[in-house]
């Protein structure tokens, strides 16, 4: 029990180095430039998020949706 702690500390530190790659068939980086910058904007401009983990997870999702309404598709890498 006194190492439960400590794996569970270093499941969460593992898996901060999953990272998400959007793939779309027949993009091209410059597409993907210009979509993803959309939608950050696009959330950026909402301001309803909220601050702290609640308002940067929300945000995260926002842009996420934007991304699916755009065609692309997240994979974990």
């Amino acid at each position: 029990m006194r190492n439960l702690p400590i794996a569970v500390i270093a499941l969460i530190a593992l898996s901060g180095c999953v990272r998400t790659v959007w793939v779309k068939e027949g993009a091209t980086p410059q597409d993907y430039n210009r979509e993803s910058y959309e939608c950050e904007k696009d959330a950026r401009q909402s301001q309803y998020f909220g601050g702290g983990i609640v308002g940067a997870i929300n945000f995260n999702e926002f842009e996420n949706k934007c991304m699916v309404a755009h065609g692309w598709t997240a994979t974990k890498q």
